[in-house]
């Protein structure tokens, strides 16, 4: 197989790679490919090109898949969309009331949203946002109950 065509299946395989969730296994492929290459360039015969490919690649895969696995399981969750409202701050604009589910709540960004608590809560002090439900946020009043203005 000639040095060309190597770097061709390294290519289409790299794209394979960017497509497809994984852990750096066409990427390994991919390199062992372009060292095939290399070594079809400098004259190797097919047989030796193809070793190289596959003993290259087997490398890779055996000492690049347990790091990749540690690195992935060292980076934490980040919560994306409605799920990263959970942990921050809001102020009550309309009491919150659990018998009868009314309130609301204002976000820093300025969006007002229904909310409902376990506790009655006044206006215009601070709740917790726990979890989104639905249309609604579920709260929790802050322990400092003092109303601060912005």
């Amino acid at each position: 197989m000639p040095a060309l065509w190597w770097l061709i299946l390294a290519l289409l395989l790299l794209v394979i790679e960017m497509v497809t969730p994984g852990l750096f296994f066409f990427a390994c492929l991919a390199i062992g490919a372009l060292l095939a290459a290399l070594a079809a360039w400098l004259g190797a015969g097919s047989v030796a090109t193809w070793v190289v490919f596959f003993g290259s690649s087997a490398a890779l895969v055996i000492t690049v898949a347990p790091i990749a696995r540690r690195w992935m399981k060292s980076i934490p969750p980040c919560p994306v969309g409605l799920d990263a409202l959970a942990g921050q701050r809001a102020r009550v604009v309309e009491a919150l009331d659990p018998e009868t589910g009314k309130g609301q709540v204002r976000l820093n960004t300025g969006t007002i949203w229904r909310a409902s608590s376990d506790t009655p809560v006044a206006e215009d002090n601070w709740v917790h946002i726990l979890e989104v439900v639905g249309t609604r946020l579920r709260v929790q009043a802050l322990s400092d109950e003092s109303p601060t203005k912005e």
